[in-house]
């Protein structure tokens, strides 16, 4: 680790410094006035016109944004303002703003919608458009007006170049792409002893046409020292890649792939190394004026990656392959009804190895048919209903749901809802479903039962609060993911049927000045008490536990992001009979990611910006007794043009 902190760029500290340093300026006392940013419906406006306009005495002060967007209002008395944000082609924005002293400091951020030039455009924009000019005063209107017929220019073509521009016209051709690139390297001691690391992503978003196009990818390589025997992990790699297709609002096609291999494992003798491909389509259409259809279509192929051991559910394959496809609609009936039906189908082989016949392989499948919406009684009541029945290896299931959400006073609302299955037929192995802690609900899958309480409120633009219960009783057999990156494939763990899961939540967004906001979220659960018949054929008594929490912070003056997470995973397997030793799994993570706005110490003309990642991790796993601290650190660039 010393080699790594010396092999850091010594520009990477003099930055993260001075960036500190004027962030402390920036939010001193000697700053006053009005500030803030103007943007664009995908990136940040140079050049765009911002006008103070004062109530009291109608004067009017005027400025332009710079190449990020930013603008700023020097020593502005105090009294009532119209915050005017105007560029040609954009709807522009007024906001009223109170300035009680001229030495406080205020921060303002306006986004402009552009203006549809082309026939037939949404007269709904047209409208707000026009509404906007008629909250801005004459005068002001006056030098925008001026602005607009200023910024019209006759041009000439040459006979070789009018063609060619004019069938980019005729055709609706927009050029305009935004491009972001991101390159990082570092030690890794986590997924492997004295390992290096490194990676880096691109994305392009961009408008052709009517088509909005989005293009992103990533490639990851992990490089174990040769000498670190007994490490989890020895070489891998990485890729992912996704295309995004839009057309308005109306119609959206997604495809994507992800592929990582692992090698040099050391959870098994015969585990191998570990592989996992993933292929998913998805498609969505208007269908009228009030209905939307998706059809989504997945193919995954694993080997030696959901099983970590011997000391394992049986229910998880060593290897399989798994087709899913999924059909739905959604449609709203008046103003106070919303229905959603939808199929899913799902089938998938176990046990695949070089010598298998396919049509010798266990096949597994299950035909899900659901619904669900909801019915508002009264401005202020919303009732959910909703039954999902389940088709599996000749065993049908169903399980109703109801809930109901009211809208208190003070921008409070108040949810509860339940769910439970009140017939299943018995089967003799429970399916599989690996999950993500971040993106799945567990109470529509994997779970017999689950019932939900909480209470949120709307604090401001950018301010929230929301806290909620939940209890869940586990009907399948779930590896549950805590971070989605391969090489962190280990954080996860085991849940059973028949564990029982309760589980609190808390998430609060809080602008702590006008120039910091902060998000924090945590997840608290204990539970467990399930059996299963694990892959050495002993039966274990499952205990989990976990503890995820996070905090994310923006210092908007100085264009500085801190984020912080802890992870605390823990899981006991006791045998049964209380033969023998308990499997155990504890672990433990601090990350704490730095990221730093170049833009902000020096002009530049794109987007420049360092990130600095350093965790921690400390545990035992599986079939591992060491409690060592193992460690990770990474640096890297990132730009936007």
């Amino acid at each position: 680790m010393k080699a790594a902190w010396r092999s850091l760029p010594l520009f990477l500290a003099l930055v993260l410094v001075a960036g500190a340093a004027r962030a402390g300026a920036a939010g001193g006392a000697d700053r006053s006035g009005v500030g803030g940013r103007v943007l664009g419906e995908a990136a940040p406006l140079p050049a765009a016109g911002v006008y103070a306009y004062q109530l009291a005495d109608l004067s009017v002060r005027k400025v332009l944004t710079d190449p990020k967007g930013n603008f700023l209002f020097q020593d502005l008395p105090k009294g009532l303002y119209k915050i005017i944000a105007h560029k040609p082609g954009f709807i522009p924005v007024v906001v009223m703003l109170t300035r009680t002293a001229a030495q406080n400091y205020q921060f303002v951020e306006l986004q402009l919608a552009e203006r549809p030039a082309a026939a037939g455009a949404a007269a709904s924009q047209e409208e707000d458009f026009w509404l906007a000019r008629s909250r801005i005063p004459g005068d002001v209107l006056r030098d925008m007006d001026q602005g607009e017929r200023s910024g019209v220019q006759l041009v000439r073509f040459e006979p070789a170049d009018a063609g060619r521009r004019l069938n980019l016209e005729q055709l609706g051709v927009q050029t305009g792409f935004r491009t972001d690139f991101q390159a990082m390297t570092g030690v890794d001691q986590i997924a492997a002893a004295d390992g290096l690391v490194s990676g880096a992503g691109v994305g392009i978003k961009g408008k052709v046409g009517q088509m909005q196009v989005g293009v992103r990818g990533s490639f990851w390589q992990l490089n174990g020292s040769p000498a670190s025997i007994g490490g989890a992990t020895g070489a891998g790699q990485a890729r992912a890649l996704s295309l995004d297709l839009a057309h308005g609002n109306s119609s959206r096609i997604t495809v994507s792939s992800l592929s990582n291999r692992l090698a040099g494992r050391d959870e098994g003798r015969d585990a191998g190394p570990m592989d996992f491909e993933h292929y998913k389509l998805n498609w969505t259409q208007e269908v009228g004026e009030n209905g939307r259809s998706e059809l989504s279509a997945q193919y995954t192929a694993e080997s030696n990656f959901h099983r970590r051991g011997p000391v394992s559910p049986l229910a998880i394959p060593q290897a399989s392959q798994t087709w899913w496809l999924e059909g739905a609609y959604t449609t709203t009936l008046g103003d106070r009804n919303m229905l959603q039906t939808g199929l899913r189908y799902r089938e998938r082989q176990f046990g695949l190895s070089a010598a298998s016949r396919p049509g010798d392989l266990p096949v597994s499948e299950s035909i899900d048919a659901y619904g669900h919406g909801g019915v508002s009684v009264r401005p202020a009541v919303l009732l959910e209903y909703g039954l999902y029945s389940t088709l599996s290896d000749g065993s049908l299931s169903l399980m109703p749901q109801g809930g109901i959400v009211l809208q208190l006073g003070g921008d409070w609302q108040a949810r509860a809802g339940a769910s439970r299955r009140v017939m299943e037929g018995k089967r003799l192995e429970p399916d599989f479903l690996p999950s993500l802690f971040e993106e799945t609900d567990l109470c529509e899958q994997g779970s017999s039962a689950c019932y939900q309480v909480g209470l949120s409120r709307r604090l401001g633009e950018d301010e929230s609060l929301s806290f909620s219960a939940s209890h869940r009783e586990i009907g399948e057999t779930l590896r549950l993911y805590f971070n989605n990156e391969i090489f962190d494939q280990s954080e996860s763990l085991y849940l059973v049927r028949g564990d029982s899961l309760p589980e609190m939540r808390i998430e609060l967004a809080k602008k702590l000045s006008p120039q910091i906001l902060t998000r924090l979220e945590s997840s608290i659960a204990a539970g467990g008490g399930g059996a299963f018949l694990a892959a050495d054929r002993r039966t274990y008594e499952n205990q989990v536990r976990y503890m995820v929490t996070s905090l994310d912070t923006q210092f908007l003056g100085s264009s500085t992001g801190v984020f912080v997470a802890f992870h605390h995973l823990s899981q006991e397997l006791q045998p049964t009979g209380g033969k023998g030793s308990a499997a155990e799994v504890d672990l433990e993570r601090l990350r704490l990611q730095l990221t730093q706005d170049l833009g902000f110490l020096m002009d530049l003309t794109a987007d420049w910006a360092v990130q600095l990642n350093m965790e921690l991790s400390r545990g035992t796993m599986t079939s591992r007794s060491d409690d060592e601290l193992r460690r990770r650190l990474m640096g890297g660039i990132a730009v936007k043009f």
